[in-house]
């Protein structure tokens, strides 16, 4: 190491050491965020105890016994009113057509209150008989409608509302009934039930759409009364959006609440709703990610789902499981129902193993960003990774390193003092690409100037540069990618893809430049493709080949290569020794390879071992950074996920070369 990359190194570490701000604040918001809570939903456990043919108040006492301590409660809605069996509800079409034929005295009533109104035969009628639910309707629906849209009258002994205002499908799943419906508030009946059998109580409200915003105060009290912590919206629009959305900021604000995001099913960014983004970015994010268990359907056993929850907080960063019950078409109601309450019992013992704490209160985290200054000594940092790659690389001479340095400046100076400008996800990319790139370059050096060192050395010398090149890349990543907005995964790191291909281009470049000597590159590469490679050269390439379509295949959230039984059997072993199961990319394709690369290349001298096997150790070394770029995953959990892909890594790469030796033996015997 000559005096101007010991310069390079030092002003290196002396960049990333002053951006540190960025990681010590992911660092205390992730400690922050330790406790995980799960609540089940009010409605699915009701009707899901109905179909049982069970007593719910039994269901609520053996959820109690697994741990439960939180309910979701949604908004009544007339629906569930008539599923309770305290009204009747028909199209107004249907409702004229019966009554002027059977109940000619209630039509006329009917029409008299219709007075000159026009009534869509398409508007719901409600009807009931019971005085306590009928005061109910007359408070809640005069509460969400004006008094043109509901239509009253009395017939009968029997109350009846006309809705005479658009209603929409409140519940809009591939399977559900198409029927029109309203929320009218929570039942203050099931709230003070829940509060008297020691529940806490998660409120989901909703939106409406009719014209009167008075329901709006009700939340308030709600909220006061029952102690209520936690948001999570129903529907796809927050409530009171759009044009009362201020008093749902003010009431988050007031008693600070925490909103619940809820991630999609394909685990990208969180569930949309019209709303959300405005009322999260002016209330300072106070929020946290929700798993729905709902998104577990398509699973076919009971330990997949239990293992899809174990990874959703250990690996996702979900602090939030919402569960529904299973709804196994194979089973029945009461078998799925004891199912979910088992699982929900090991999901909680599995958890408290790995150091979480369980239903204790979640903590609002902090809204901090990172600012100029810190922005800008992660961009120097980069400067100065760059400045190193492109010496290793060319060896330019003094005064053009210097030249690139100034100018390199003056440009982190313009984008993060004067233009004020968050490239943040640019510099992870940056860092995500740079790093595996230089750690492959200067592995590259080191094999070619220390062919004759024994192996020992050679692999511990190669599992250095490796690792702590691309450490920085890891803490350049995380220092980041560091606020709230990237930890709850509001805001995504993108350019996977790019981030995974491009170091692959460049290490056969770095492969060029360091093996290239007195020729030149371009000769050097018109020299390679001109071999004749021999058939164990050959081997590898199809080893490297396969290797390369399982990489891509599984990179990324739109990969074609599916999960096999047996790797999520693996998966499990692996989950349960470790704090976090290390990459697959790493401990089947990257350690196993460097192990092989460092062995053959030493013994048989032929460069070609190392590009094909320098290649499946690239993609090892890219899955350790990308590890960090997941950011709504823990640093703690990334580290033991590095650390773990390191130790499983070396006995599969132990186990390489132990096989490699027998089929050389094994080679040398046929021979002879």
């Amino acid at each position: 190491m000559n005096r101007t990359s010991k310069i390079l190194w030092l002003l290196l570490g002396i960049f990333l050491l002053f951006s540190f701000s960025g990681s010590y604040l992911r660092f205390n918001i992730e400690n922050d965020n330790k406790n995980v809570l799960t609540m089940v939903d009010y409605r699915e456990f009701q009707k899901s105890a109905d179909s049982s043919n069970q007593d719910l108040a039994n269901v609520w006492q053996d959820l109690k016994k697994q741990g439960v301590t939180t309910v979701a409660l949604a908004e009544t809605t007339l629906r569930d009113l008539a599923y309770r069996g305290q009204v009747c509800i028909s199209p107004f079409g249907e409702f004229a057509a019966f009554s002027r034929i059977n109940s000619p005295e209630i039509w006329e009533k009917a029409q008299k209150a219709i007075g000159d109104s026009q009534v869509s035969p398409v508007n719901l009628v409600v009807a009931s008989n019971n005085q306590e639910c009928s005061t109910f309707l007359v408070e809640r629906l005069g509460a969400r409608f004006l008094p043109e849209e509901i239509i009253r009258f009395d017939a009968d002994e029997k109350s009846y509302f006309i809705i005479n205002a658009e209603l929409t499908q409140l519940k809009k799943t591939k399977d559900a009934i198409k029927e029109l419906d309203t929320r009218l508030g929570f039942d203050e009946k099931v709230l003070q039930e829940l509060k008297s059998q020691g529940f806490d109580i998660v409120l989901r409200p909703g939106n409406t759409t009719g014209s009167n915003s008075n329901f709006l105060e009700e939340y308030e009290r709600f909220v006061r009364d029952y102690d209520v912590n936690y948001l999570v919206f129903d529907g796809d629009e927050v409530t009171a959006y759009p044009d009362k959305l201020e008093f749902m900021k003010d009431l988050v604000d007031r008693q600070e609440l925490i909103i619940g995001i809820i991630e999609s099913s394909v685990q990208l960014k969180y569930l949309e709703q019209k709303g959300l983004d405005d009322l999260m970015e002016d209330t300072s994010y106070p929020i946290n990610r929700v798993y729905s268990s709902s998104n577990d359907e398509f699973v076919d056993t009971v330990d997949e789902r239990y293992y899809r929850w174990i990874r959703g907080v250990v690996d996702r960063g979900i602090r939030i499981l919402y569960v529904v019950p299973f709804k196994d078409i194979k089973k029945s109601s009461s078998a799925n129902l004891a199912d979910t309450i088992e699982t929900i019992g090991k999901f909680h013992n599995t958890i408290d193993t790995k150091d979480y704490a369980i239903n204790q209160p979640l903590e609002r985290l902090s809204s901090e960003t990172p600012g100029q200054v810190h922005r800008l000594m992660v961009s120097l940092s980069l400067l100065l990774g760059g400045l190193l790659y492109l010496y290793y690389l060319f060896k330019p001479r003094r005064s053009i390193l210097l030249i690139l340095a100034a100018a390199g400046f003056l440009v982190c100076l313009g984008m993060n003092i004067l233009l004020n400008m968050d490239l943040s996800k640019i510099y992870a990319l940056a860092a995500a690409i740079l790093y595996p790139s230089l750690s492959s370059l200067l592995l590259l050096i080191y094999l070619r100037n220390n062919q004759q060192q024994p192996f020992f050395p050679q692999i511990m010398a190669s599992l250095a540069i490796i690792l702590g090149v691309n450490a920085l890349g890891m803490y350049t990543v995380v220092s980041s990618l560091a606020d709230i907005r990237y930890i709850m995964n509001v805001d995504l790191f993108r350019g996977v893809k790019l981030a995974f291909l491009l170091p692959l281009m460049l290490f056969v470049l770095n492969y060029f430049a360091v093996f290239s000597g007195d020729t030149g590159i371009e000769k050097k590469l018109i020299k390679s493709l001109e071999m004749k490679p021999s058939y164990f050269v050959l081997l590898l390439f199809m080893i490297a080949a396969a290797g390369m379509y399982y990489y891509l295949g599984r990179s990324g959230h739109t990969g074609g290569v599916s999960v096999s039984s047996l790797e999520l059997r693996l998966r499990e072993m692996l989950e349960m020794l470790f704090l976090a199961r290390p990459r697959f990319k790493e401990i089947i394709i990257g350690y196993p390879a460097l192990f092989a690369m460092v062995y053959l290349y030493r013994k048989y001298k032929q460069e070609a071992i190392v590009f094909v096997l320098g290649l499946a150790v690239m993609m090892g070394s890219i899955s350790m950074v990308n590890s960090f770029c997941h950011v709504f995953t823990a640093i703690s959990i990334s580290a033991s996920r590095t650390l773990a892909g390191l130790l499983t890594g070396t006995v599969f790469g132990i186990m390489t070369v132990i096989g490699i030796v027998a089929l050389e033996w094994i080679y040398g015997k046929v021979k002879e």
